[in-house]
């Protein structure tokens, strides 16, 4: 899929200082809301990858109605919104980041320490992706969520992952390189999520930036 899709959601998707010999468990399996943003991000072409996310804001939307407060609901529907919309281009991103915005935040008021942090760690990336243009982008909000996932679960690879990338984008190699390095030293990461490739590839950028 088009790497532009990683613009608003990044690390929407759970994202450790862990210690490399120590092994997690597995996480729990993927939710419906999950499985169709999944679908869509391996999805041949762009038709086939909206059907996907549609089909998970839909589901995500069902479940909302239901129980309002329902974090897996909420973080899904956040990453399916931003991912469906890319699919139409980027001015039709930039018309549903607010959307995107408002979900996470509930889900940071409901449920801040849900899938390590996934709200805060989502926001994050939001400020720090998203156009100031629309005043929606923060250096300084982007700051803050990071370190708040941070701060809520500094051993999780996906959080280490996404902060060190932010903080290298800032020349803040101090605070990036430990966080890369972490994540570059574990061995159990492909058991921890689909998204080990894309924590040991921004690792990896981090490394090579913050040398």
């Amino acid at each position: 899929m088009n790497r532009r899709r990683t613009v608003l959601t990044g690390a929407i998707v759970g994202l450790g200082l862990g210690t490399p010999t120590v092994r997690a468990a597995p996480p729990p399996p993927a939710s419906v809301f999950e499985q169709a943003y999944r679908a869509g991000k391996a999805a041949p072409d762009e038709r086939a990858a909206r059907q996907h996310f549609q089909h998970g804001i839909d589901l995500a939307r069902g479940e909302l109605a239901r129980r309002p407060d329902a974090p897996d609901a909420l973080l899904w529907a956040a990453a399916n919104l931003a991912e469906e919309a890319l699919t139409h281009g980027k001015f039709q991103a930039l018309r549903v980041i607010p959307q995107v915005e408002a979900t996470l935040l509930r889900l940071e008021q409901v449920s801040p320490t849900y899938d390590h942090a996934a709200a805060a760690r989502a926001l994050g990336n939001l400020y720090w992706k998203a156009p100031a243009i629309i005043s929606i982008g923060s250096s300084k909000k982007a700051t803050h969520y990071f370190q708040l996932a941070l701060a809520r679960d500094p051993t999780f690879p996906g959080n280490q992952a996404m902060a060190a990338a932010y903080f290298a984008s800032s020349r803040d190699c101090a605070r990036a390189r430990p966080l890369a390095l972490a994540v570059a030293g574990r061995a159990d990461l492909e058991s921890l999520s689909p998204d080990a490739a894309e924590w040991r590839r921004l690792a990896a950028e981090v490394l090579r930036d913050c040398r």
